[in-house]
């Protein structure tokens, strides 16, 4: 009985709180490609690169923060954060309602949706002209720990 009343909460809980863990790989025009592990949960998302030479990025409590690959010690808030993270959190925000574009700080995006999140995503700007896909997408209960950046706790699956 506690099984079933366990089952059926977790089964009540709102789409929105999904927790998930997506592997990305970001292609630009020119051929080169980037990739990395995207991590979101309610409002919080963490962006991180495995190129040790670029970084991670954690959007929490509506400020962004680039923590440093090399050095996980070395974080910079990002203040003016006209930036794709803070869009893609407020376009999950939609789950399951996802529209086909949006528009957003001045960028144009395009969504191919997938079961859990999004399947790719194309953004053009002035600025920038790439399209993000998502893959292995997984439901997971993700700790607080994985949105700090002091210290900076590297995620290991399970």
């Amino acid at each position: 009985m506690k099984k079933i009343l366990f089952l059926l909460l977790i089964c009540a809980q709102p789409l929105q709180s999904l927790e998930l863990v997506c592997k990305f790989e970001e292609v630009y025009p020119n051929g080169e490609v980037q990739q990395g592990n995207v991590f979101v949960k309610k409002d919080k998302l963490r962006y991180e690169y495995y190129n040790p030479e670029l970084y991670a990025l954690l959007y929490v409590n509506n400020k962004l923060f680039l923590i440093n690959n090399i050095d996980r010690n070395q974080t910079q808030f990002i203040e003016n954060h006209n930036n794709v993270i803070p869009s893609i959190l407020e376009i999950y925000e939609d789950y399951p309602n996802f529209k086909d574009k949006y528009s957003k700080n001045n960028s144009e995006i395009t969504l191919e949706k997938g079961t859990k999140f999004f399947k790719r995503i194309s953004i053009k700007s002035h600025q920038l002209n790439l399209s993000i896909f998502f893959i292995g997408c997984q439901e997971v209960l993700l700790d607080e720990q994985y949105f700090n950046f002091n210290p900076f706790k590297e995620y290991v699956p399970n």
